[in-house]
């Protein structure tokens, strides 16, 4: 008959070549991959973000650019009293900013480590200054701190395998010895480590590290 006739020609494709169904056991897995991709990339994104220290690089920068009249006016033993205010300060205003940016952000965790490397650096910084100007030179209690401070941003990006600070503040620091080496004035030498690590903070900002 015709409609057996028609029947047989469109049920025959149908069991030459059977439609493929869609494994629903797939699809979830491939959903749930997709899924922790994008959070491990928001986390890497997040991570990075507030990782880039250009705020602390700046403003001790700053504060270094700020120091450098008083030493030329009352020389290195002035710092003393001078960077434990202003560094103390600096930090708080740094560990200010970073909660906000945190806040605005979403992202949880005190960052102890980090905080306790902070705390360190300065500490070191301050005993560094005073034993190299004691035991050494005025120059050698200003390269001291200088040579910390990349140590330790060094150990702040050593857990995210990033070297972009400390190699933003190297220049600086070379340049610092080199000006030491050829005998310029500490001021001279704290106000170049100064701009050198604004500028250094400055770029970080422009590339992107908007934290």
């Amino acid at each position: 008959m015709l409609w057996e006739s028609a029947l047989y020609r469109k049920v025959t494709p149908i069991l030459a070549d059977p439609p493929v169904l869609a494994d629903p056991l797939d699809a979830s897995a491939r959903q749930a991959t997709e899924s922790l991709d994008d959070v491990a990339r928001l986390r890497r994104r997040t991570r990075r973000s507030l990782g880039t220290p250009w705020f602390p690089m700046a403003c001790l920068g700053a504060l270094t650019m700020l120091s450098a009249p008083l030493v030329a006016a009352a020389g290195t033993a002035a710092l003393l009293p001078l960077w434990i205010v202003a560094g103390s300060a600096g930090m708080l205003l740094t560990r200010r900013h970073y909660q906000r940016r945190a806040d605005r952000r979403g992202v949880t965790g005190r960052g102890r480590r980090t905080w306790l490397i902070a705390a360190a650096m300065f500490t070191g910084c301050v005993a560094g200054g005073v034993a190299g100007g004691q035991l050494g030179s005025p120059a050698a209690g200003l390269l001291a701190p200088m040579a910390i401070v990349l140590t330790g941003y060094v150990v702040l990006g050593w857990p995210q395998r990033s070297l972009v600070a400390p190699l933003a503040v190297a220049p600086g620091v070379a340049l610092a010895t080199v000006l030491a080496g050829a005998g310029q004035p500490p001021w001279i030498i704290e106000l170049t480590f100064g701009a050198a690590l604004v500028v250094a903070g400055a770029g970080l900002r422009a590339a992107g590290g908007r934290v």
